[in-house]
């Protein structure tokens, strides 16, 4: 099968790593492109053939769309997959200038309505609620997958090691993570992983509560699975999410992780691994695990005697059912 995907290039974080898992992982049996920008590079495997293409500007710009028509009528696929909705538009106007019908999938990744994502003829949800979000003609439920990498110890240390996992973004929580902990009567190390908008911000908080020593943005980092396999405890600390890949990560390589209550937290964790989306909450669920951290790993492990079911390798087989069934 020849599959095309797109993305709209932000920043390397959830929906990014989605796209490239999927296209990597294709590529063992399939001929897959990737339309986005050269930024992606690090990230492809060789074998996934990389079109540079900036979506972020000449949405609606006819000589733009005609030269996309024309690399797509070159790749000539079976399916284009679109990850942003962004570049649905641009995909579905460039068709016209082709005369073929190519299904279109998309993969909708977080909880939010976008009515031209109604372009699609097949929608993807990542979870169940965000299917309620999902507005294509056709809609499904796949959850997101991740590719297994074998973890390293770090150098041990006695501290609590907590780690957080996201985009630095209000959405993610982190700042109300970083006040709860400043009232917590235990010592700790929290590492930050990720780079975004809201860096200076959560530096400047850390600053003012004087924790320095005990809270880490580390940033961007490609081994992400050794800090949580590395850690004591994994926080989900977001107000909003699809299905996150931070999550599925942390059932992978976790100790321990809880969450806050949002999306389908509390389907996947269990009642008692997840507490409402407050300061007061949060702090009361650190101290918690803390002191009861045994109870909490025993919980934990029930959780992740189901990883298997968020593999790369069964998130890919779903969706080359799914493309298939458009090809019928």
């Amino acid at each position: 099968m020849i599959i095309l995907h797109t993305l709209h290039w932000v920043q390397f974080a959830g929906t990014e790593k989605v796209c490239v898992d999927l296209c990597n992982e294709f590529a063992k049996e399939h001929e897959v492109h990737l339309l986005t920008t050269n930024k992606i590079k690090p990230y492809i495997d060789e074998s996934v053939n990389l079109v540079e293409v900036d979506f972020e500007k000449n949405r609606y710009n006819p000589f733009f769309l005609y030269k996309i028509a024309k690399i797509i009528e070159r790749i000539n696929p079976d399916i284009i997959h679109i990850h942003n909705t962004k570049e649905l538009e641009v995909i579905y106007n460039a068709i016209f200038f082709i005369g073929k019908k190519i299904p279109i999938v998309g993969t909708r990744h977080n909880p939010i309505v976008k009515k031209k994502f109604a372009l699609a003829d097949l929608g993807v949800a990542v979870s169940d609620e965000t299917r309620i979000y999902t507005n294509a003609k056709k809609n499904i439920t796949i959850p997101n997958g991740i590719p297994f990498k074998d973890a390293i110890n770090f150098d041990k240390n006695n501290t609590f090691n907590i780690v957080g996992v996201g985009r630095l973004a209000p959405v993610k929580g982190f700042h109300t993570l970083i006040n709860a902990l400043s009232k917590v009567d235990f010592d700790f190390k929290l590492n930050i992983i990720g780079e975004g908008e809201q860096k200076q911000e959560l530096q400047n908080l850390i600053n003012s509560l004087n924790l320095q020593e005990k809270v880490e943005l580390v940033g961007f980092v490609k081994n992400v699975h050794d800090y949580i396999y590395n850690s004591d405890l994994q926080i989900i600390s977001s107000s909003e999410e699809g299905l996150s890949l931070a999550l599925i990560e942390g059932i992978f390589y976790a100790k321990v992780l809880v969450a806050t209550d949002i999306a389908n937290h509390k389907e996947l964790l269990g009642e008692k691994l997840v507490f409402e989306n407050s300061i007061k909450a949060f702090i009361n669920k650190l101290k918690d695990v803390h002191e009861n951290y045994d109870k909490y790993e025993q919980l934990f492990a029930k959780v992740k005697d189901k990883k298997d079911e968020y593999s790369i390798e069964k998130m890919a087989s779903k969706y080359l059912e799914a493309y298939k069934s458009l090809l019928k």
